[in-house]
């Protein structure tokens, strides 16, 4: 294992790069983007929220790494902390222990503050969901592509419930449809270039069951119906996004990326999926720009 010890950045690196903290930043700041467009609330209860997402997820990717290590070495996932001997399994695990423990007493403040215990249950429920999923739900057919995808889309959800009990605005209900297409179709991806390595787990993934191109298409037309989605708000009139042009410049730099991702999967062997991700990423977090813009500036 590789010694870290005399570089607290190469280590704080590691621990970012285990516990994916650039999609849990995502999840924070889809849950402050669900408050904002539901009308706002009280920072406190932002800030709960807001950790209360990251840290859930942080545990959940960080406990990911430790169940998947020779899945991750099989595909050669250099970009695993794990593969590279940066850290050791017990480490992982504890960060991720952790992680979760942490998220789930940032939701216990949450809901005694909004006396509202769903916003804890709901929480829990994705904590519990994200352990089940890394031990074994991943196995089953296309059991993690909707995991992965309903976890990207209810941090919205959750922002509204905050901001709002008992409602949902619409504007919330297209951006969190958009996040789940945009991550079903990212996780499908992740799943054709991981085909060798989840042979050794016997993960059922559409990749493995229906064929690599079959998955290729599954991921078009994903991204397809998202990018459709998106344009929707632009049209929706008595909302803040109604020709709202502080909106539809991001959103179009956004579908242009995804087209772009589409486009790039017809070419053969010679395709390079993790590029393909960030790119994909990329355009999901400029999809968010243009919806927080388009509630903040009407």
């Amino acid at each position: 294992m590789k010694n870290n010890q005399g570089n607290p950045w190469s280590k704080i690196k590691t621990v970012w790069e285990l516990t994916r903290a650039e999609h849990g930043l995502m999840y924070g700041f889809g849950v402050l983007i669900g408050i904002i467009i539901a009308g706002g609330s009280a920072y406190e209860t932002a800030i709960f929220g807001f950790f209360t997402a990251l840290f859930i997820q942080a545990g959940t990717f960080a406990l990911n790494d430790y169940c998947d290590l020779e899945s991750d070495i099989a595909n050669r996932r250099m970009d695993r902390p794990l593969v590279r001997g940066e850290l050791r399994k017990e480490e992982a695990l504890l960060i991720a222990c952790f992680a979760t423990a942490i998220g789930i007493i940032f939701a216990a403040f949450l809901a005694v503050f909004l006396n509202n215990p769903i916003l804890f249950l709901l929480a829990l429920t994705l904590a519990v969901s994200g352990i089940l999923y890394d031990v074994k739900m991943k196995e089953f057919f296309a059991v993690s592509n909707f995991y992965i995808a309903f976890t990207m889309a209810v941090p919205f959800i959750f922002g509204g419930l905050i901001a709002e009990p008992g409602k949902i605005e619409t504007a919330l209900l297209i951006l969190s449809s958009i996040a789940f297409l945009a991550g079903f179709g990212r996780e499908v991806m992740k799943d054709i270039a991981d085909v060798k390595g989840d042979a050794l787990r016997n993960v059922r993934s559409v990749a493995r069951i229906y064929g690599m191109e079959n998955a290729k298409r599954v991921v078009v037309f994903s991204y397809s119906i998202a990018v459709i989605l998106s344009v929707i708000p632009f049209f929706s009139v008595n909302t803040s996004y109604f020709h709202n042009t502080a909106y539809l410049l991001p959103v179009i730099v956004a579908d242009a990326l995804f087209v772009h991702t589409c486009f790039g999967l017809r070419k053969g062997a010679d395709i390079n999926y993790n590029y393909m991700r960030k790119e994909t990423l990329i355009a999901i977090a400029i999809g968010l720009i243009a919806f927080i813009s388009g509630a903040l500036l009407r």
